[in-house]
């Protein structure tokens, strides 16, 4: 599957790059566009103009134009009614070689008449469907009026002339007598100082042709009767295949134009079209349903490219087979060429999008990340303007003006920059934040009373899941004007717990209660293995010992060299003794965190039960004077014999030796104490690294000042 991905990108960029190539190069005139630089009054002979075919027609002077169009136009006619003849006398549909020569030899007279015409105003895609069809139009209005001798025109020495004498040309037009057909001196563009055929001229030969089409032919030589009907109701371009006199008669009348015979053709055409793009549609549905997303822009563009293709052959035969003519040939060519162009345009945005998703699918970039949203990003904008100039010149390519267009999008360019004035600083913030990195996908933050898990960060927001379950999106522009608390980047897990006991509690037990704190806090030295009794034999050890010999102790997570548990003495509250404890939990690994927290807080309630330290409660009591029923008996406590502890009985030995039963006898804190694992043991994270926690301390426990009793803060050091 795979390999086939790979063999589907690899030809869908060939097929890019071969249908622009197409697209851009194919509709060129073929008209060679080089002025003159011999100038000359009298037209050459055919042989001389066979000898030499790349020497273009003398455009010099209105009288060169036009005798250079009309016998031009004569001979093309002349050789190609001869190739004609001929082709239909040759057995097979097969043209043959000569006929095929003698048929370029008409096309490149033919092009020496469409030369003297000013296309300057047709659009490229048309030019040459549009200068065959105008070229004989003129020459069918000239094969039907009087024109004046060629001596009588302006040539170039009269032009000289009138230059020399008067200073200022006068001949910068000629109009053809009793007719508003004018020949012009071209000032601008490359073919500047020829006369050409005006395009105000070349515009009104459908008007022209309409008005002279019901007179006779002139009885001279320069004439070509009936080209403009043979061109237009026989297939193909100036020489029609065999095949096209097997219509019958009834389908070569022409109706709007095109004969009935192109009519049922164009629309055989259009029905094909629609089919196979609709079947191809269906393929490329199926094709795509399992796919990625990647490789589903990868299939959309090669179908979009396969739609270009069977768009331009189809185009290619209503154009050069069916020989569609006039507006319906511009009008279907317009359509035709508008479809290919934003096709194109589109598969050009699919690319790059597709590119993108490649590069983001490596292992190395997070999908959610800014630094994916960028490339997806950069890779669309790079796509829009691709997209865009490839509109915008296929547009040129149909007739749409250029400076219009580029105005255009000037002026839309302002609007949709001042209308999107909230986006576009959205999509600056982003780029601070990239180039910051103050937060990072998975890590947990604080910002803006919001605590959550960062999902995912675009170019417009970045996107954080609550602690309590919601998805809330926050534009960047805050996220870069704001404080942020990274939680994630933290290196441990600081806990404070202020242990308060009674004001009764006599000044050595309080001592003992700040060892005791100590001992629990601390990692117990490990027993020999090697001791051996006054036999020779190794110490009887318990088996829960023998295990912790192989186990790391849960308190290595908080002995740290730089980070060591702190027990202090530190206040005297109003209705309690304090007794303040620190330590720093590392790896900042959460769940962990709290199964040891709830190992200490166990070990430190079944302590102080054995020692008989009783932790204070927030009360008042009040003792008054001279009352027989309360005696004042501050400081004094009496402890009977049948006193048990929240836990069951305690023996006075028990009481005294709270060390050797916490070592010796297995408490009930014993069975709740948490496995060490391997990532409790590393080292204090690195700035950057992930947190596992989903949720923190604080949002199950007290604030930073701590709780009455076992109170927890995750606040730094």
């Amino acid at each position: 599957m795979k390999f086939k991905i790979l063999i589907i990108r690899f030809t869908t960029i060939l097929l890019t790059v071969a249908l622009l190539v197409i697209c851009v190069g194919a509709q060129e005139v073929s008209l060679k566009e080089s002025t003159s630089t011999h100038p000359k009054d009298e037209y050459p002979l055919e042989t001389d103009i066979l000898k030499n075919p790349l020497n273009p027609p003398d455009t010099s002077s209105p009288r060169a134009t036009l005798q250079n169009f009309i016998e031009s136009i004569n001979l093309a006619y002349r050789i190609l009614m001869k190739a004609h003849r001929k082709n239909l006398k040759t057995p097979g549909l097969r043209t043959s070689e000569s006929v095929q020569h003698k048929t370029r030899q008409a096309e490149n007279f033919f092009e020496r008449g469409v030369y003297c015409l000013d296309l300057n105003k047709v659009p490229e895609s048309f030019k040459k469907d549009v200068g065959y069809l105008k070229a004989l139009k003129l020459k069918e209005i000239f094969d039907r009026i009087e024109l004046p001798p060629f001596d009588q025109i302006p040539d170039a020495q009269a032009i000289e002339k009138e230059q020399e004498e008067k200073k200022i040309p006068k001949l910068d037009s000629w109009r053809v007598p009793n007719t508003d057909i004018v020949i012009a001196r071209v000032e601008d563009d490359l073919r500047k100082g020829e006369y050409l055929f005006t395009p105000q001229t070349i515009a009104r030969l459908d008007e022209f042709y309409n008005k002279v089409k019901h007179l006779p032919y002139k009885s001279d030589k320069f004439i070509s009767p009936n080209f403009f009907k043979f061109y237009i109701s026989s297939p193909g371009q100036l020489l029609p295949p065999k095949w096209g006199q097997w219509f019958p008669a009834w389908s070569t009348a022409i109706f709007l134009g095109q004969t009935i015979w192109q009519w049922c053709a164009f629309a055989v055409m259009v029905l094909f079209l629609f089919v196979i793009i609709a079947l191809f549609k269906g393929i490329e549905h199926r094709a795509s349903a399992k796919l990625s997303p990647a490789n589903q822009d990868w299939i959309r563009v090669f179908f979009k490219l396969v739609a270009i293709g069977i768009i331009i052959v189809v185009g290619y035969i209503l154009r050069e087979q069916v020989n569609l003519t006039g507006s319906v040939s511009q009008v279907v060519g317009t359509i035709l060429a508008v479809i290919i162009w934003f096709l194109l345009a589109t598969a050009a945005f699919r690319i790059a999008s597709a590119l993108a998703d490649m590069i983001i699918s490596s292992p190395k970039i997070i999908p959610e990340g800014i630094q994916a949203a960028y490339i997806q990003g950069v890779f669309n904008i790079v796509g829009f303007f691709l997209m865009a100039l490839i509109i915008i010149y296929g547009l040129s390519r149909v007739g749409v003006s250029l400076t219009t267009l580029l105005t255009g999008a000037g002026i839309g360019g302002i609007a949709i920059a001042l209308a999107a004035r909230s986006t576009l600083e959205n999509v600056i913030a982003s780029f601070t934040i990239f180039a910051d990195k103050p937060y990072k996908v998975g890590q947990r933050v604080k910002v803006m009373g919001q605590d959550g898990t960062v999902e995912s960060i675009g170019l417009r927001s970045t996107k954080i899941r609550l602690l309590t379950g919601p998805l809330t999106s926050i534009p960047n522009e805050k996220m870069a004007n704001v404080e942020i608390e990274n939680i994630g980047r933290r290196p441990y897990i600081r806990r404070l717990i202020n242990v308060t006991i009674t004001y009764d509690t006599p000044p050595e037990k309080i001592t003992r209660a700040v060892d005791i704190l100590r001992e629990i806090l601390a990692v117990p030295e490990a027993v020999d293995p090697e001791t051996t009794d006054s036999t020779g034999q190794l110490a009887a050890t318990d088996a829960t010992e023998g295990e912790a010999e192989h186990q790391p102790h849960p308190n290595e997570a908080i002995n740290q060299p730089d980070f060591p548990p702190r027990v202090y003495f530190n206040e005297l509250n109003t209705d309690s003794l304090n007794i303040l404890v620190i330590y720093w939990y590392h790896p900042p690994a959460y769940w962990d965190y709290l199964e040891h927290a709830n190992w200490i807080n166990t070990q430190i309630m079944e302590r102080f039960n054995v020692e008989g330290i009783d932790f204070a409660f927030p009360t008042q009591t009040l003792h008054l004077a001279g009352d027989d029923k309360r005696p004042l008996t501050v400081s004094q406590r009496q402890v009977s014999e049948k006193e048990v502890s929240p836990h069951g009985a305690v023996s006075a030995e028990g009481a005294t030796d709270a060390q050797d039963a916490q070592t010796a006898d297995t408490s009930a804190s014993e069975s709740v104490r948490p496995e060490v694992k391997e990532s409790t043991l590393s080292k204090p994270m690195a700035d950057g690294q992930l947190t596992d926690a989903p949720i923190e301390d604080e949002a199950l426990h007290g604030d930073d000042e701590g709780e009455t009793g076992v109170a927890e803060d995750n606040g730094d050091k």
